[in-house]
């Protein structure tokens, strides 16, 4: 049975350039890879951008309990200008492996994979490791869901899994993510009269309705944070006004706004506060409204269990570092995973997003071994 080396994978699976949700062939080469050391491999389909499929994977090994999960996604952003080093080389320089998705995350992917395939080949032992990694968690977050509806039709119970998101801040393990807050976008659309400046009362200004829901908004404290999650917060990110003149009151205006909120609420109970406050004071205005919300996805944390403190004892035993437990950073795919415990331990996250995007090898290696030790002890 092979092994692979979680360098050299990770600059073949850099080689892809799966910008959006485009395969390249990556899907059919893990599967490959995946087979040859014992497990069996499923594409799922799922809704892609520009009106292509996107292709995930789901891979397992073994059948029996506990059930193991490792969660990755092979699509990276784009921002591919001004690179000094070109972005799909995998280019390995002074110490660094270099290339779009190094760090976010198919460097994370290459580590959990390489661990496995040393796992697997050297010892025997009772129970089950998956992998499930989508096409699509940078941009339309359908394929994980995807995966899971196929889990769920099939009865199978995944009893922790670890999403390989790049979590660490200065070295690897310093940071476990735990949970992650909710984030919920909304558009305010405010409807006056227009008219002529000049003839006040016979226009109704929806823009200072509008401007008035905004202090409104901004004023309200939603909470203040609790143990692992910071306070929620709502942020006003565009206003327009189609108005091309100085001396017309506008017909409408509208606003977006987006709100990451902690495990104290849920979107549906924000949306319902929201309308409240916006609907009172455009009715004092004289204004009608109309609200759209778009929810990608809800509060969540696993309560730290004997999997958790596990992990941070292997952590400080191979980096030293003392793991803090917190909820930090964006979404992730780990909002899909409903009531599965898990936590994403992951490389650094220094340069993600960033041009020039790049990890050190021995960053690579202590991950691999994380993972490594993370399996020795749970099974």
């Amino acid at each position: 049975m092979k092994t692979y080396n979680e360098l050299q994978l990770a600059q073949e699976l850099i080689r892809f350039p799966t910008v959006k949700t485009e395969d390249k062939g990556i899907m059919k080469f893990l599967s490959k890879k995946l087979s040859s050391i014992g497990f069996r491999c499923k594409i799922i389909k799922s809704k892609g951008a520009d009106s292509k499929p996107a292709l995930n994977l789901y891979a397992k090994f073994g059948k029996s309990k506990p059930h193991i999960n490792f969660l990755g996604h092979t699509d990276v952003v784009a921002n591919l200008n001004n690179w000094k080093i070109p972005p799909f080389k995998g280019v390995i320089r002074k110490g660094y492996l270099n290339g779009r998705g190094s760090q976010d995350m198919k460097g994370g992917i290459a580590c959990f994979i390489s661990a496995i395939s040393t796992f697997v080949k050297n010892k025997k032992f009772k129970g089950s490791i998956s992998i499930i990694i989508a096409a699509d968690e940078e941009t339309t977050g359908l394929g994980t869901p995807e995966v899971i509806k196929y889990l769920k039709k099939r009865r199978e119970k995944i009893d922790f899994s670890i999403v390989a998101e790049p979590s660490s801040n200065r070295s690897v393990g310093d940071e476990i993510r735990i949970g992650r807050r909710g984030s919920m976008n909304g558009i305010i659309n405010v409807y006056g009269k227009s008219g002529h400046s000049a003839f006040y009362g016979s226009y109704i200004n929806p823009c200072t309705a509008l401007a008035k829901i905004i202090t409104k908004l901004k004023s309200i404290s939603l909470d203040k944070g609790t143990k692992f999650m910071p306070p929620s917060n709502l942020e006003f990110t565009k206003m327009n006004v189609e108005n091309f003149s100085e001396n017309v009151v506008p017909q409408s205006a509208s606003a977006k706004f987006n709100v990451r909120f902690n495990s104290k609420h849920k979107s549906f109970s924000l949306k319902k506060k929201f309308n409240k406050i916006i609907n009172t004071v455009a009715k004092k205005e004289k204004c009608k409204t109309r609200i759209e919300y778009r929810v990608s996805g809800e509060a969540f944390y696993t309560q730290p269990n004997k999997e958790i403190y596990m992990v941070k004892k292997i952590i400080k035993k191979i980096t030293g570092n003392v793991a803090k437990l917190n909820c930090k950073g964006g979404t992730s795919d780990s909002r899909f995973l409903g009531s599965i415990p898990r936590l994403e331990l992951g490389l650094r996250n220094d340069s993600i997003h960033m041009i020039n995007e790049k990890t050190s090898i021995s960053d690579l290696k202590k991950l691999t071994k994380i993972y490594h030790k993370i399996l020795e002890n749970y099974f």
